[in-house]
């Protein structure tokens, strides 16, 4: 049963830390937004919702009300405004959970 996903994309995902999965969401939402994808950009950042934890209220809720106002960005066709947000949050994102974990692997 081929479900029509590319073997190594899934290998990728399947394999990634929880961190490393934030990251791809970020870089899917960022994909769909150059493409002006509404459906996509939307699921990914319903996506970044749903992987916040409200237990930290003061992390979670900025960045809840950032993803609500990308999507609302992308449901007026304001594209680039949500792109540039994701980036930002994506680049930020990488600088505290990805490139830490990269150097110290380097460093072992």
């Amino acid at each position: 049963m081929n479900n029509g996903m590319n073997p190594y994309l899934k290998q990728k995902i399947m394999s990634a830390s929880p961190e490393q999965l934030v990251c791809y969401i970020y870089d899917a939402s960022i994909v769909a937004c150059k493409k002006k994808d509404t459906t996509k950009a939307g699921q990914a950042i319903r996506e970044l919702i749903n992987a916040l934890n409200f237990d930290y209220k003061e992390m979670a809720v900025p960045l809840f009300d950032l993803y609500k106002y990308c999507l609302n960005n992308i449901n007026t066709d304001k594209f680039e405004d949500a792109q540039e947000i994701l980036e930002g949050l994506r680049d930020a994102w990488f600088e505290a959970h990805i490139k830490p974990k990269e150097v110290n692997s380097q460093t072992v």
